[in-house]
């Protein structure tokens, strides 16, 4: 029986490729993609843990996301979910993995920074992680065909990893006494990833770009490089030393790259784009996390970056603080929208205020979002 309840070749789905297209594009005048990777079709679903042991498991809970997003008026296109690439490039340098909670952890295999130097990746047929990756994207494409994009797993930055392996404090402090140890661990993950990044590529018949944490389209437009740790705890300097040679290594191998971190990286984001390759970034908007600014017409880097790159804004409930904790729609009229407006919409995608009370769908959610975000056009027209 066919698992998929919607025609992948429908004049809708070609429809939000086209706007995130234009978005990505940063093409003055185009709609601005409301998006919302949370609908799931009703069905049995599994666990993380559950989903990684059986490839049967990984599958019905893929279908549904794809059903799910594909029943909604959603510009975030149906896809083919793969595992979360947090800890693989870790385990490919030999940290165990350990599970708690159902999230995948390492812990760092390193005390002091000069064991760097006899350091070295295990294949990547001897990692269980990135073995079962490649397991998973053979299984999908053939037991689900492959007129569903497969979501690119997303690369975790070199300096991301590279806390992974030897204790934080350890190598932070190290930025310092023992820059070249450093950066010779940063270059051997960099060239690591990548290695591991076109070979995952290679294997999908049809994958979709950016990749994990974007909405994403049929083209090749670059890849994800989640980037938490040296945007948020390093220095302007020091992230300019130590991340931005490093990640533009890795767009300049995939066309470009787009920025997935949590947290407040504002202090950071100036440096941020001064990195060769760098198409877009996401963050959580709101107080509680990455504050904006009050109007378009402030020196901020936020601003700067909303002129030059393409920016996806989402929220949640810890972006939006104590002042809006459990008021999604007074977080968006009063905070978000207010202060996106002023900026324009080009090279803006947003995702909705989400379910709430109030709005008990993704398609109520998303149909108030476009509304509020289209009540004053002028706002948001080029």
């Amino acid at each position: 029986m066919q698992p998929f309840t919607f025609d992948p070749s429908s004049p809708r789905f070609a429809l939000a490729q086209q706007r995130l297209r234009d978005a990505y594009a940063r093409v003055p005048g185009a709609a601005v993609p409301i998006v919302d990777p949370s609908p799931r079709a009703p069905g049995m679903s599994y666990s993380v843990v559950e989903s990684y042991n059986d490839l049967g498991k990984m599958r019905a809970n893929v279908v549904m996301w794809a059903n799910g997003l594909a029943a909604t008026d959603n510009d975030w296109p149906p896809l083919l979910n793969t595992y979360c690439g947090v800890v693989m490039m870790a385990e490919v340098f030999g940290c165990q993995v350990e599970w708690e909670s159902d999230v995948a952890w390492t812990r760092p295999i390193l005390t002091e920074i000069d064991q760097v130097w006899a350091l070295q990746p295990r294949p990547f047929a001897e990692s269980p992680m990135v073995k079962r990756l490649a397991e998973w994207v053979d299984y999908a494409q053939r037991t689900l065909g492959t007129a569903v994009p497969l979501w690119t797993m997303d690369v975790q930055s070199p300096f991301s990893v590279a806390a992974h392996l030897i204790d934080p404090q350890e190598l932070l402090l190290a930025c310092i006494t023992d820059p070249a140890a450093v950066h010779h661990l940063c270059r051997m993950i960099t060239e690591t990833s990548i290695a591991m990044m076109q070979a995952h590529i290679a294997q999908m018949e049809h994958p979709c770009f950016p990749g994990r944490n974007f909405p994403s389209i049929d083209d090749h437009i670059g890849v994800c490089i989640a980037d938490d740790t040296p945007l948020i705890m390093l220095s302007p300097a020091m992230y300019r030393e130590f991340a931005v040679p490093y990640n533009a290594q890795i767009g300049a191998a995939f066309g470009g790259f787009h920025v997935h971190s949590c947290g407040n990286y504002r202090h950071n984001l100036d440096a941020l784009l001064e990195t060769p390759g760098l198409r877009s970034v996401q963050l959580h908007a709101g107080v509680g996390e990455f504050p904006l600014p009050v109007s378009a017409d402030v020196d901020d880097p936020f601003n700067r970056a909303r002129q030059r790159i393409t920016v996806f804004v989402d929220s949640g409930d810890i972006a939006a603080g104590d002042a809006y904790a459990g008021h999604a729609r007074a977080h968006y009229t009063a905070y978000v929208l207010p202060r996106l407006r002023a900026g324009g919409g080009t090279g803006l995608i947003l995702q909705s205020c989400g379910v709430t009370d109030e709005l008990p769908t993704a398609d109520a959610a998303m149909a108030w979002t476009r509304e509020c975000l289209n009540r004053d056009l002028g706002g948001l027209r080029d």
